[in-house]
């Protein structure tokens, strides 16, 4: 058998550089990861709540009726004028405007939990109450609602809904 008198391992040294080489990589890691997840946020909020009108124009015309899309907190009533609480879409049969719920006859189409990351927020101008969307896919009012979270108007978007039922996002000036 052949031994030598040298022993195998890490040296402090050596273990001290790769340290300091990890702690390095983390710290340019960490910040990008944490911006790619508030992206990726950002974008989910903003493509439920396209998908949302969507679908409410949508069922409109289909159904030929008056569809509503409203903030909601329990995602069942429309209730208040924060759409971080969630928001729902419903056939509003009777054309309520501001739209309500009339429980048991108008029926829930699709219900949004909201936001529910810290520093977020969905807010509206111009349809704070909601909007409904009629049989010929037109809207009884027009407005945005804009996302921020706590990166600020940079990173803010808003999703615009005009009076002929047009729906476009795009790049927001403000954070309400």
């Amino acid at each position: 058998m052949w031994h030598t008198g040298r022993q195998s391992g890490l040296t402090l040294i050596e273990l001290m550089i790769t340290l300091v080489v990890g702690a390095i990589l983390l710290v340019i890691a960490v910040p990008s990861f944490l911006s790619f997840q508030k992206d990726n946020r950002r974008t989910t909020q903003i493509n439920e709540l396209v998908s949302g009108l969507n679908l409410a124009r949508s069922e409109a015309v289909k159904r030929n009726a008056t569809v509503g899309f409203c903030p909601s907190s329990d995602q069942a009533n429309c209730s208040g004028s924060i759409y971080d609480n969630g928001w729902i879409v419903f056939l509003n049969l009777d054309g309520d405007n501001p739209p309500v719920v009339d429980t048991p006859t108008e029926t829930v189409l699709r219900a949004h939990t909201g936001t529910t990351f810290s520093g977020t927020t969905l807010r509206a101008t111009g349809i704070t109450t909601g909007l409904n969307f009629t049989a010929n896919g037109r809207t009884s009012a027009s407005g945005d609602i804009t996302y921020c979270d706590d990166r600020g108007v940079n990173h803010a978007r808003r999703v615009t809904v005009s009076r002929v039922g047009i729906i476009k996002s795009a790049s927001a000036l403000t954070c309400p």
